[in-house]
C-alpha cells in the first residue's frame, strides 16, 4: 500500500468516492470505507454516509450509482416517468421512452457514474445504450429496471 492519506480534504475524498463507485461494484457503506482504505484514505463510516448523501449517490438494487449534479439537467429520478420498456440485446440495451424524452434519458444514462455504458444514441422515443459486453448490458438493463420500479434510495441512509 502507500502512505495513508487520512488528512485529505472533503472535496478530494468525495471525488475519490465518485471515482471508486464508477470503477468498482460497491453496495454498502462498508464497501466504500474499504475501497477508500485500499487507496490509503482512512475514514469513518459515518463520514462516508454523509459524503454519499451530499453527493446524491443512489443505491440501486445492490450497488451504488452516482449522478454528478449539473444545473438544468434531468436527474435519474426522471427515468420512471420517461422509460416504458427495457430490452437487452447482446451488448446493447434498447430503451423505449415516452415520445420526445429519449434525449433526456440518454443524457442521464451518459452521466451516471458506475453504469457500464460505453455510449448512447437517442432518437425520438428510443435509446440505444451500448455496453462493453453482453453481461454488462444485462446488468445495465437490470439497474435501469430497478430505478424504474423505484428500487432506489439515497445512499446516505442507515443500511
Amino acid at each position: 500500500m502507500g502512505k495513508t492519506l487520512s488528512n485529505v480534504d472533503k472535496g478530494t475524498r468525495q471525488d475519490l468516492i465518485i471515482r471508486l463507485i464508477s470503477e468498482r461494484s460497491l453496495g454498502t457503506q462498508g464497501d466504500v470505507v474499504a475501497a477508500l482504505s485500499d487507496v490509503g484514505v482512512e475514514v469513518a463510516q459515518a463520514t462516508v454516509s454523509r459524503d454519499l448523501a451530499e453527493l446524491g449517490v443512489l443505491k440501486v438494487g445492490n450497488r451504488y450509482l452516482a449522478l454528478p449534479h449539473e444545473p438544468g439537467s434531468a436527474g435519474i429520478e426522471v427515468l420512471p416517468s420517461f422509460v416504458l420498456d427495457i430490452t437487452p440485446a447482446q451488448n446493447t440495451v434498447v430503451i423505449l421512452t415516452r415520445d420526445g424524452t429519449a434525449g433526456a434519458v440518454a443524457n442521464v444514462l451518459d452521466r451516471v457514474k458506475g453504469l457500464k455504458i460505453v455510449g448512447t444514441i437517442a432518437g425520438q422515443d428510443t435509446v440505444f445504450a451500448v455496453s462493453p459486453d453482453n453481461d454488462a448490458a444485462e446488468e445495465v438493463a437490470s439497474l435501469i429496471a430497478d430505478v424504474c420500479r423505484a428500487r432506489t434510495r439515497p445512499a446516505g441512509n442507515v443500511e
